[in-house]
């Protein structure tokens, strides 16, 4: 009788000792998964809706995020550790650029044509878009005497058209652009920097 006490005892151990395990082995992969993941904050204080995608730059990796944040406020996420390529949709436009999330990042989108107002932006952690979505006014002219198509790639990617001896104002992220103009009976290529109040003319070459 004794010997049969110390069987189901033993028994009961290793039963007791399987059933702790399998209650480790889940809640370490479940500290593994959490390892993988990062914090993502996103303040949108641009005064309207914004939207972030996020694409895994990596090739063996499908990983890809859609944030919408609404005007006024902030949200928290927690995307999958990477290097990534984003698509910004603020003040009526789109920036793109790429985003390290090694580590956690706080990003700040500011109104519209401003820089942000939280503080040191100088952390390596903390991103400020206020620059990409810094607006400008610039004024085109067409004065070739013909219509023109014009694609300007820079911070954001423009399509516009112009009649012959037409001027049109627009308002763009302030920064560099490659400029491809056709008309003149072909195709060029120039570069111009936009600011406040630029004037470009456009003639043949």
């Amino acid at each position: 009788m004794k010997k049969q006490h110390t069987i189901r005892g033993i028994v009961f151990l290793l039963t007791l000792v399987a059933l702790v395990f399998a209650a480790i082995v889940p809640q370490t992969n479940v500290l593994a998964q959490d390892a993988d993941l990062v914090r993502l904050t996103i303040n949108n204080k641009s005064g309207r809706d914004i939207w972030y995608r996020l694409d895994a730059k990596e090739f063996d990796r499908h990983d890809y995020y859609y944030f919408h944040i609404p005007a006024g406020e902030a949200r928290y996420y927690t995307p999958a550790r990477g290097v990534y390529e984003y698509i910004l949709y603020a003040c009526g436009i789109n920036v793109k650029g790429e985003l390290d999330l090694s580590t956690h990042k706080v990003i700040n989108v500011p109104e519209c044509g401003m820089k942000s107002h939280y503080g040191p932006q100088d952390q390596e952690n903390i991103e400020d878009v206020g620059d990409q979505l810094r607006l400008v006014d610039v004024t085109l002219v067409n004065d070739s005497g013909r219509y023109m198509k014009l694609i300007l790639e820079g911070p954001s990617v423009f399509v516009f058209q112009l009649f012959a001896e037409e001027e049109k104002e627009y308002t763009i992220p302030m920064g560099y652009y490659e400029v491809t103009m056709y008309g003149c009976g072909g195709t060029h290529h120039l570069t111009f920097y936009a600011r406040f109040h630029k004037v470009k003319e456009f003639t043949c070459p």
